[in-house]
């Protein structure tokens, strides 16, 4: 989220408390077996979809162990809901990132079964034309669905089911996690424990100065107080990205949802995993959130931003433009050539295996 306005702003479009049930069967095939318009197993991989909430078919990849002989722990990955994200990461012409391809990769080759899916209107889960942006429900339904699919899968069997949730993503895990028990534990990657409306204002004063941040926080208690979002014109051209017009009712949840009552649901063993170069989501969410939760987390800073990257501090940001993705800075620019943080990624492989496992975390 700190490191491109696009990519950051758009991220907390999407999820929230209300939880709908979904049907429970699964892909096209149902059940929990393969089928015979999946894709061929490639490099690990397999093209599947399954049904989220109200019937829609979505589709996932399915990351399975180069050496699996049997059932094997599964992890769902729930991405950031930024409006260039898909299954894969963020897609962008400048700097793509495919980080939750280097997450399922990560957590295969220590032995786990992943799920990771485009979310509906993105990439391959389409919508029928005219239809009307998802609801919270809808978002929060999908991943239920993708949860009791991966369950379901004949990779899996009964060897245990964890969920790992990036950026808002982790809000969604945390609701999985407290209403399911098939969820055994969480991991929460750049997750906000703050109202959504303090963690942005801090990254507009981290790169646009406080004024930014004010007018932004006034922005948004006067959008809650009417209930519509304003126009354009009204709303600063660097907080467009995150007021974007036609997503009223998804912004009116997400500013009102608190991520402490979420998390304080959850039992199970948790990982909060905080950058500690981010200027957005820092140490202090992954604090309450951990406090929130209780003796079942464990916080895990790292050296780099919100996508397991270090991030190089860029100084005075370029002047905003729309339509130039350059200059949609969010206090510091990933490092794109570094690689993922290793020991990090096998701190998460190592906690989620041990806990879906039912070993202590």
């Amino acid at each position: 989220m700190d490191v491109s306005r696009r990519r950051f702003l758009a991220a907390f479009l999407g999820v929230i408390v209300a939880l709908t049930a979904c049907s429970g069967g699964g892909g096209s095939g149902g059940g929990g077996g393969e089928d015979a318009t999946e894709g061929a197993l490639t490099n690990g991989e397999r093209l599947v979809s399954f049904r989220g909430a109200g019937g829609l078919n979505l589709a996932g990849t399915l990351g399975v162990p180069e050496q699996a002989t049997g059932p094997a722990p599964g992890v769902l990955i729930l991405s950031s809901l930024a409006s260039n994200v898909d299954h894969d990461g963020f897609q962008t012409a400048t700097d793509p990132d495919k980080l939750y391809l280097d997450l399922s990769k990560a957590l295969n080759a220590a032995g786990m079964v992943t799920l990771r899916y485009d979310r509906r209107g993105v990439g391959a889960s389409k919508l029928e034309s005219g239809s009307k942006l998802p609801t919270y429900d809808q978002l929060v339904g999908d991943a239920r669905g993708a949860l009791i699919y991966l369950a379901q899968r004949r990779e899996v069997g009964s060897a245990g089911v964890a969920v790992l949730g990036h950026d808002v993503g982790g809000w969604m895990a945390m609701q999985l996690a407290a209403t399911d028990t098939k969820v055994k534990a969480v991991t929460l990657l750049s997750t906000p424990g703050r109202p959504l409306v303090d963690v942005l204002a801090d990254g507009f004063k981290a790169t646009y100065g406080a004024a930014s941040a004010d007018r932004f926080r006034a922005t948004v208690a006067g959008f809650l107080a009417s209930g519509k979002l304003p126009g354009p014109d009204a709303i600063a051209p660097e907080h467009q990205g995150v007021l974007a017009q036609g997503y009223g009712d998804i912004l009116k949840g997400e500013f009102s949802a608190s991520p402490v009552a979420d998390a304080g649901k959850v039992k199970v063993p948790t990982q909060v995993i905080y950058g500690m170069q981010a200027t957005t989501v820092t140490k202090v969410d992954a604090d309450i959130l951990a406090k929130a939760i209780g003796p079942t987390a464990q916080v895990v800073p790292y050296e780099g931003g919100t996508n397991l990257k270090p991030v190089l501090p860029d100084g005075k940001p370029p002047v905003f433009d729309p339509l130039d993705e350059s200059t949609h800075v969010f206090g510091a620019r990933p490092i794109v050539s570094v690689d993922r943080d290793a020991a990090t990624l096998a701190k998460i492989s190592s906690f989620l295996l041990s806990s879906a496992r039912g070993a202590k975390g």
